[in-house]
């Protein structure tokens, strides 16, 4: 098992998103240099076999690639007007959008005065999920089953059914209070978001071939295909509901990610066993990651073997070194 590397030019060029959540706007509020907000995106790339690397968003902020595309909309809500100061946002998620809103709604009270309420609804069958329990550990999140709680700045809110039920009972409830709706399936800022991630990724490996990534959303996927130059091949394959946390089949939802641009997509589905399997030889290489993180090395090795020459990164969604490797 080859050693992790970290290649300390790739990581000097990352210090810095090229163009994070902030790039471009005109906010009603300033943002401190100090804000952990100025700190999303910038993640390092790192070797792992071959040709073969990594790009580890577990250090963004909250853990997870999902701050770029959670900070991104939400901004833009502000930006235009939909979100004000004193406005409540719900979002329902399998995890990592709450952890991620969560952060966000606590930055922008310490750092920007912004007082933002938020409303995390998942499924009470997912709460022993590492997503939902890195939720409710959040210092901010109220945990609350079945009704909201009228004074909490920030909670999650368990409620009965599966996650599609659920789906209709957050919009419903959203409806009912005059709250607002992080859409990640159809808000085509979370996808804008990605703008950075594939400028990074130029800027830290300009020969790169092929970059690999697993759809949520799609959001990722369809931002990568439209900021990565046409002789870029982006990979994806899409998991049958419920077999890999986190991932799933994005044609169903009709929504901007275009699953015939993303190689590979229209060959079947991950399979859970490879995508584990993978996922703890990650770990053995000092990567602290999900089986999505797994799926997506498996791919990369798909392509390493059709294609040796190919210079392959793929996008861990929540990897980041473990504390030994630290």
């Amino acid at each position: 098992m080859p050693e992790m590397r970290i290649f300390p030019a790739v990581v000097e060029a990352a210090k810095v998103p090229l163009a994070g959540p902030l790039a471009g706007l005109e906010l009603p509020f300033d943002v401190p240099a100090h804000s952990a907000l100025r700190k999303i995106g910038g993640t390092p790339v790192v070797a792992i076999d071959g040709n073969i690397h990594c790009k580890l968003e577990g250090l963004n902020p909250s853990g997870s690639i999902k701050d770029r595309a959670v900070t991104n909309t939400v901004l833009r809500m502000f930006e235009n007007q939909r979100l004000t100061n004193g406005s409540t946002l719900l979002v329902v998620t399998s995890g990592s959008a709450g952890v991620s809103l969560a952060m966000l709604s606590q930055l922008l009270k310490q750092d920007c005065g912004i007082d933002l309420r938020v409303v995390i609804v998942m499924p009470k069958a997912y709460s022993h999920k590492p997503g939902p329990q890195l939720c409710a550990a959040q210092p901010n999140v109220t945990v609350t089953h079945d009704q909201l709680d009228p004074d909490a700045h920030a909670q999650l809110l368990l409620l009965d059914g599966a996650f599609v039920d659920v789906l209709q009972q957050g919009k419903d409830l959203a409806a009912s209070n005059g709250f607002l709706v992080l859409d990640q399936h159809h808000d085509v800022n979370g996808m804008l978001a990605h703008r950075s991630t594939a400028e990074e990724l130029l800027v830290q490996m300009p020969d790169v071939t092929d970059v690999v990534c697993t759809t949520g959303t799609g959001a990722t996927a369809a931002g990568l295909r439209a900021f990565l130059p046409s002789h870029v091949a982006v990979h994806a394959r899409p998991a049958l509901s419920g077999t890999i946390d986190g991932l799933t089949d994005v044609r169903p939802y009709r929504n901007f990610c275009e699953s015939e641009s993303l190689v590979g997509y229209e060959s079947g589905f991950l399979d859970p066993e490879i995508a584990n399997a993978n996922r703890n030889e990650l770990h053995e290489l000092g990567i602290h990651c999900g089986p999505s993180s797994g799926a997506a090395l498996a791919m990369s090795r798909e392509i390493q073997e059709g294609n040796p020459e190919s210079k392959i990164v793929f996008i861990s969604a929540c990897g980041r070194p473990s504390e030994q490797t630290r």
